[in-house]
């Protein structure tokens, strides 16, 4: 019974100890925070920017979606018209 008794006290100071280590900070994380207080800093001053680059995306995605609905169409019409063609040219 003492053998079980010291195998399970040493299992929970093995346990305390990784907790313990676990819990403490590591000389990087002030590097880390102060990182990404830099990283939003950025994004929140260029967020003007940001804004006006993806309204310029958003149009040249819609006009090019327009384009293409465009080809799209004229392929289709070709497409029926050569049908016909061939249909009633035999």
């Amino acid at each position: 019974m003492n053998t079980l008794t010291a195998l399970a006290q040493s299992a929970a100071q093995a346990a305390a100890q990784a907790a313990a280590q676990s819990a403490e900070t590591t000389e990087w994380t002030p590097l880390v925070l102060i990182l990404l207080m830099g990283a939003m800093a950025l994004v929140l001053g260029m967020a003007r920017l940001l804004r006006r680059l993806l309204g310029m995306l958003t149009k040249v995605l819609l006009s090019a979606g327009a384009a293409m609905t465009g080809i799209a169409t004229m392929l289709a019409m070709c497409t029926a018209l050569t049908t016909l063609v061939l249909v009633y040219a035999r």
